[in-house]
């Protein structure tokens, strides 16, 4: 026969324990309510106003990116024939063909230039027409045109005249026969307009091109010539003309000098 006085308080003990265990779980609610409640009235924009938080933003600077603007005032000046290099005259040493003029030689400047991770603009306008004499005129419409868009640098790139004066006409670079090159500045002193160039700011880059050329290669650059005109140079600094070899030079001593300018005006930007 079972004692029923034994399991009569096995229940009881049971029950004990039971109502301990909800009152624990109970308890750790009560607990856990005011971060529970605080959550929520922040997911809810309930906060106390005293209650700050303060959101940070990162940003990264943008990179500066160099600018370069290339035009060609002569358009159509060009160089010795030689077998490889053909072209039709329109006169002697100038040609409407753009692989052959100065055009293609600012063209593989600007190759350069875009591969070394500078944005390039080249501007290959025919501005010798209607008349050489007034190329200048046009050729600052355009000018303009790009210093509204801002530039770092603008180039005006030319042919020059042989001369015997000038001494060597080709330096080696690279092993490569190539024609120098001459930085030209206009002061603006021959002329009665009030708008004059910069000229001190324009040679000090011309200079500084100049000196990174012949370090790339003793007299590639015949240095830096001041002269009276304004070049156009009164709309921006620094604006420089740069005369690649002569009409005695061949297209491809023209385009060898090319590889070293797009390092020395790399090196312009770079430099403190």
């Amino acid at each position: 026969m079972e004692d029923t006085g034994f399991r009569f308080r096995d229940a009881a003990f049971r029950m004990a324990l039971w109502l301990l265990a909800m009152l624990a779980v109970r308890f750790c609610l009560l607990l856990s309510f005011p971060r529970a409640a605080a959550a929520s009235a922040a997911s809810e924009g309930t906060m106390d106003s005293d209650f700050t938080m303060e959101v940070i933003s990162v940003s990264y600077p943008a990179q500066t990116q160099k600018r370069v603007f290339i035009y060609h005032t002569h358009t159509y000046e060009a160089y010795e024939m030689d077998p490889d290099n053909r072209y039709k005259q329109t006169e002697k040493w100038r040609t409407s063909d753009q692989n052959y003029n100065v055009v293609r030689v600012g063209e593989e400047l600007a190759s350069y230039l875009r591969n070394a991770g500078i944005f390039v603009t080249h501007d290959r306008t025919d501005y010798e027409l209607p008349r050489l004499s007034t190329a200048y005129s046009r050729s600052l419409q355009g000018l303009q045109t790009a210093v509204a868009d801002g530039y770092d640098l603008y180039i005006d790139l030319h042919r020059d005249s042989y001369s015997k004066g000038n001494g060597a006409n080709v330096v080696s670079f690279d092993g490569r026969e190539t024609a120098r090159l001459l930085f030209l500045i206009g002061q603006g002193t021959g002329s009665s307009l009030e708008d004059k160039p910069d000229w001190e700011a324009n040679q000090k880059a011309a200079e500084a091109l100049s000196n990174a050329l012949n370090s790339r290669a003793d007299g590639l650059s015949r240095g830096v010539k001041l002269k009276s005109g304004r070049y156009n140079q009164q709309a921006a600094v620094p604006c420089i003309l740069i005369e690649v070899g002569n009409n005695l030079n061949t297209l491809p001593q023209a385009l060898s000098a090319m590889e070293p300018l797009s390092g020395a005006i790399c090196q312009f930007f770079d430099a403190p």
